[in-house]
């Protein structure tokens, strides 16, 4: 599969829905389209899974966002 800049990408796994939740309104506040998966399952898989993603044209922006 080839990447475009419309391809989603998974930018981060949480353990936590709620830490999740906080950056994925941050990206959004940042004008960057996110979305997260599997917020109802981080409490069933200890090792995470709540995961965080965005388009790959967005990702320097968004690894610049949620460092901040």
């Amino acid at each position: 599969m080839t990447m475009t800049e419309d391809t989603t990408i998974l930018l981060r796994i949480y353990n936590d829905a709620l830490e999740a939740s906080i950056n994925e309104e941050k990206l959004k506040a940042a004008g960057i389209d996110c979305f997260v998966e599997n917020e109802n399952v981080a409490g069933l898989n200890p090792l995470g899974g709540v995961a965080l993603r965005i388009f790959a044209k967005d990702k320097a922006l968004a690894e610049q966002v949620i460092a901040q």
